[in-house]
């Protein structure tokens, strides 16, 4: 593991050392190479290499908790209460006289009496009736245009007889019966007759009854009397004869206390606890937050169905290497060449005899233009790709110093 890290820290050290390496030449350019006169200064440029921090993952520390239940024996209890206590009892018996019954007698009608009703004579009148109507006609008075005579005709004689003869319609008409109409005399009725009903006579019979008085409904009259039967009236007292005359023992007997029991988990009302009990069934038992560990007792087991993990510490996220950010120098800041000279104003030279000392900056910054197809600001005779490449290399050496980390853990 030593080995790894060793190796790929190596390898970033090489890398940003040929970095490095790359971009010395240019500053040793400034030295070594005369420069053109005229050219600005440069400043340095700078790369930010970012190392993100790493981090390794500590799992959560967790347990498991239950629900818990257990079957518990169920006891009831026997419970007893004196619902009646010991005693002696007698029992008595007498004759007693009736009271004096009524003989009550009603008359009850079955079907009341019908009144008979007398005959009623049928009452009509006659009427005319035309059992063949009369025969009639339409006639047409015509006149004679010439003579002025009027005669009368059917409805078609102008057309058949009038045309041509001087005969016109007046447009008079009149009707003509041919044929009398025949009638007959008919009876109708306005009151039917009805006959007569004879009188329904009335039809009854007598109710009776013995009572001690009168009994319920109407029209009953008391007709006889008589004693009524004696009865016998039978009482059971705790040793004394009952109230009243004519009591005569018949028999004495001890009846022994009544006790009720009852079985019951708790006491009822008014019963007292005999002392013995015995088992019911069984109480199932459960408990109402999840633990551990079983509750205190014996016959305690899991509910499977209600495992709940419980996290004691959460999952964290454990600095290993802490992240960095640096910045690295791809190429150094170059100062501005010497200014070019410049030439006096009243001097004119031409394109072939003007001297290089006496180029104008514009003049000195064109001949030196072929210095831009070296690297960029240095003066330096390397090619462009020299800088981008350093600083591919640099952070090929940071992954590799993240991979020989990773493969440490």
């Amino acid at each position: 593991m030593t080995s790894t890290r060793f190796l790929t820290g190596s390898l970033a050290t090489l890398a940003i050392a040929s970095a490095f390496t790359l971009a010395t030449p240019a500053a040793q350019a400034t030295e070594d190479v005369d420069r053109p006169c005229g050219l600005p200064a440069t400043a340095a440029v700078y790369d930010t290499v970012v190392v993100p921090p790493e981090f390794r993952t500590v799992p959560a520390v967790v347990h498991s908790e239950w629900l818990w239940e257990r079957e518990v024996a169920a006891y009831e209890y026997e419970f007893s209460k004196q619902i009646s206590p010991a005693v002696v009892e007698t029992d008595w018996t007498r004759e007693v006289p009736g009271p004096v019954e009524f003989l009550f007698t009603r008359t009850v009608i079955d079907s009341p009496a019908i009144p008979g009703i007398p005959a009623v004579l049928e009452v009509g009148h006659w009427e005319t009736v035309v059992t063949t109507p009369a025969v009639v006609v339409t006639e047409v008075e015509y006149v004679h245009e010439r003579t002025g005579n009027l005669r009368w005709e059917d409805e078609d004689w102008g057309a058949q007889n009038g045309a041509g003869s001087g005969w016109s319609k007046t447009g008079n008409t009149r009707s003509v019966e041919i044929t009398p109409a025949v009638t007959t005399q008919t009876w109708v009725i306005d009151v039917p007759g009805t006959p007569a009903i004879p009188e329904v006579p009335e039809v009854s019979h007598v109710e009776s009854v013995w009572a001690t008085t009168t009994p319920a409904g109407d029209g009953w009259t008391p007709v006889d009397e008589r004693p009524g039967p004696a009865t016998t009236e039978d009482a059971t007292t705790d040793g004394d004869a009952p109230a009243g005359d004519g009591w005569a023992l018949v028999a004495t007997r001890t009846v022994d206390a009544v006790i009720d029991t009852v079985w019951a988990a708790v006491s009822p009302d008014g019963y007292t606890p005999t002392g013995a009990s015995r088992i019911a069934g069984s109480d199932r038992e459960e408990t109402t937050a999840p633990s551990e560990e079983a509750p205190e007792g014996d016959g305690w087991t899991k509910i499977a169905a209600s495992e709940v993990v419980v996290t004691d510490v959460p999952e964290t996220q454990e600095l290993v290497t802490p992240g960095s950010v640096e910045q690295v120098l791809v190429s150094p800041a170059i100062p501005a060449s010497d200014p070019c000279p410049v030439a006096p104003a009243n001097e004119v030279a031409g394109p072939d005899s003007s001297p290089e000392g006496l180029l104008t900056p514009e003049v000195a910054h064109a001949a030196a233009s072929p210095v831009a197809e070296v690297l960029p600001n240095t003066g330096n005779e390397l090619p462009a790709w020299m800088a981008p490449t350093g600083v591919a290399v640099i952070l090929a050496g940071i992954g590799m110093i993240r991979f020989g980390r990773r493969a440490e853990d």
